[in-house]
């Protein structure tokens, strides 16, 4: 069976009928490291999942950039002010490393979703663990010292670190580079101190 039906499953159950319907309306897409996929200066024209590979959300002014987020395999990619509102998006989407994307045009991504009800779950639950997941890291932001910013961005993007720039992990977790490279080099020196004993 197709990629596709388990990675939407992974939101929702979907019917047989509803993954045909997807089917018919899916695009496979592959994109190299750094390629904007989502800009202020463009509408969102396609819904993207990903199979493979990982990108990030930023903001950008003046030349400098602020990451706001990351997406792995198994997460939809879109941005909400964009995608509901139709208004332009208010920061970036680039993939960090090579991805391999199914992509939905947005048109016939609404269409999926009001004509099939599992894909109108699929997509609450898209937006539902988005709103989760930018509460939870507003909480850890306030609530965290950077070591624990740090061990917990490992805990929950183990296989992020290490494929993408320390600088967009440092910008993600509000370090500035110096200090999250000291930050990094305490957290192993004190898991090799460990290993070691």
């Amino acid at each position: 069976m197709h990629k596709i039906f388990s990675l939407l499953c992974n939101y929702n159950i979907i019917s047989e009928r509803t993954y045909e319907a997807v089917l018919q309306k899916l695009i496979i897409s592959e994109y190299p490291e750094k390629t904007i996929l989502i800009s202020p200066e463009h509408p969102q024209e396609m819904v993207y999942f990903i199979a493979e590979g990982t990108t990030r959300n930023f903001y950008s002014r003046l030349g400098q950039q602020w990451t706001n987020g990351f997406d792995t395999a198994g997460d939809c990619i879109m941005t909400s002010s964009n995608f509901i509102y139709d208004q332009p998006s208010i920061d970036y989407v680039e993939t960090c490393t090579p991805v391999t994307l199914f992509c939905i045009s947005r048109k016939n991504f609404l269409s999926l979703i009001l004509h099939y009800p599992d894909m109108e779950k699929v997509y609450q639950e898209i937006m539902e663990r988005r709103l989760i997941r930018l509460e939870k890291r507003m909480q850890d932001l306030y609530m965290l010292s950077e070591e624990e910013l740090f061990q917990k961005f490992e805990r929950d993007y183990p296989h992020i670190h290490g494929h993408v720039e320390d600088q967009y992990i440092a910008s993600y977790l509000r370090m500035n580079l110096a200090t999250f490279l000291k930050v990094k080099k305490k957290v192993e020196s004190e898991k090799r101190a460990k290993m070691v004993m």
